[in-house]
């Protein structure tokens, strides 16, 4: 069983799957939403399928062939993210079309990449729909691992952007507990849990943070001649509302961002690497590409 199909492939930890994939020998497809996102993955592999992964037509019959499915398939929280499709379209509906399909084609495999407690924050849709489709792939019959990290370290890179410009903030007192993961970890995670049957594996980084250290970390390895500013969470919680009548998509961004600043979120250290090692590779990496 050495021939995969990845979902989400372009995507930060997608990319670190990628390259673990290869470094494990497996034979692997990358399903990309355009041609143009080839470049991402040059280097690791040349077969692509180019898909609309949340079209029903276009992604059917796309599992014939290939024993693992592995999904690291979402919608991004990042602020940016200017897409329309929603975190049901993509992170439920999209991921379950695939799941219907890999039924049907008999795959031996289903690899999914969920979040931490998802069960306990059923009320925010972000973790929802998570939890939903967790609960559905554990019922489907097929062999399943369910890995659910507290955060990646790339979910941060919006944050050093902010450091850079002397923009970035704690919401509320910063005193919540996590431990995001290096995507490079995970992704050594994901694939080894191909050979572990029918397995949920919650994954956190090797150091526990609090909310305001992440972002005293971020700004002093970014721009430490800036400080960190505070933000009553008070008062990002009286803008919801309105965030909901005008964009449903960031309101949901914005009410996960709010519930994960009043909640530790601390998962079992499988990690490797300090967010402090990550940030300076990153800065590392910038200043060579410049």
């Amino acid at each position: 069983m050495n021939n995969a199909l990845l979902l989400g492939a372009t995507g930060h930890l997608g990319r670190k799957i990628a390259a673990e994939l290869k470094r494990k020998g497996y034979e692997f497809t990358a399903v990309i939403r355009n041609e143009q996102r080839k470049i991402v993955l040059t280097g690791i592999t040349d077969q692509f399928i180019v898909a609309d992964v949340i079209n029903s037509k276009a992604i059917a019959g796309i599992t014939a062939g290939y024993d693992i499915v592995i999904s690291a398939l979402g919608k991004s929280v990042s602020p940016n993210d200017k897409s329309k499709a929603s975190f049901r379209q993509v992170d439920f509906e999209a991921n379950t079309l695939i799941l219907t399909d890999a039924l049907k084609n008999n795959v031996s495999k289903f690899v999914y990449v969920s979040a931490f407690s998802a069960e306990k924050y059923r009320h925010l849709e972000y973790f929802k729909v998570h939890h939903e489709f967790s609960e559905n792939l554990k019922s489907s019959g097929i062999d399943y691992s369910i890995i659910k990290p507290p955060a990646l370290f790339s979910a941060f890179i919006d944050l050093i952007d902010m450091a850079m410009k002397g923009r970035l903030m704690t919401i509320g007192k910063g005193n919540k507990l996590t431990n995001p993961i290096d995507e490079t970890d995970l992704a050594k995670i994901c694939v080894e849990s191909i050979k572990q049957k029918n397995a949920t594996i919650e994954a956190g980084g090797k150091t526990v943070y609090s909310r305001r250290q992440l972002n005293e970390i971020i700004q002093q390895v970014i721009n430490p001649g800036r400080k960190v500013r505070t933000v009553p969470i008070g008062l990002i919680r009286s803008f919801l509302p309105l965030i909901r009548l005008v964009n449903k998509n960031m309101f949901d961004k914005f009410a996960f961002f709010t519930a994960v600043m009043e909640h530790d979120t601390v998962a079992p250290k499988l990690g490797s690497t300090t967010l402090e090692e990550y940030l300076e590779k990153y800065k590392a990496a910038k200043k060579d590409s410049v």
